[in-house]
């Protein structure tokens, strides 16, 4: 454990990308540690989001829209993208960056969903992990960089 907090600590200066690290220690303890590599301050607040607001994945006509079922506290870098997040049912979800990534199909044409909200689509519609990982695997949408 102590490698992976002393290497999380140069990765930094070596890497334009999000890092997640787990523990799967004694009794099935699973400790978790995310990092933020992002070369300026993203200016984060803190929002708290009620369930039953209307939401859209992206500004245009072929965007997946949904109404939120669960209330969440989010932290939102730059007040335009979830970062991370926990809903009332106790999901937690964090968007990890990598900018090398590349998630457009030329022969696309589902509903599109902007990786900046992605987060908060998962803290609207799913309770736990066994739901999101099923739902999510149906890839109904499209991500689009926005």
């Amino acid at each position: 454990m102590a490698c992976v907090i002393a290497g999380s600590a140069v990765l930094p200066e070596l890497s334009d990308a999000c890092t997640r690290a787990v523990y799967l220690g004694p009794d099935n303890m699973i400790v978790t540690g995310r990092t933020m590599d992002w070369k300026e301050d993203p200016h984060s607040n803190i929002y708290f989001f009620p369930r039953g607001m209307a939401r859209r994945g992206a500004e245009t006509d072929n965007t997946v829209r949904w109404t939120s079922a669960y209330g969440s506290v989010v932290t939102a870098g730059y007040d335009i993208g979830v970062c991370d997040g926990m809903n009332e049912k106790g999901l937690v979800a964090n968007l990890l960056f990598l900018a090398e990534s590349d998630y457009h199909r030329s022969d696309d044409n589902r509903p599109v969903m902007g990786l900046s909200i992605w987060t908060q689509y998962v803290l609207d519609n799913f309770a736990t992990v066994d739901e999101a990982v099923e739902e999510l695997g149906k890839e109904l949408f499209s991500i689009v960089f926005c």
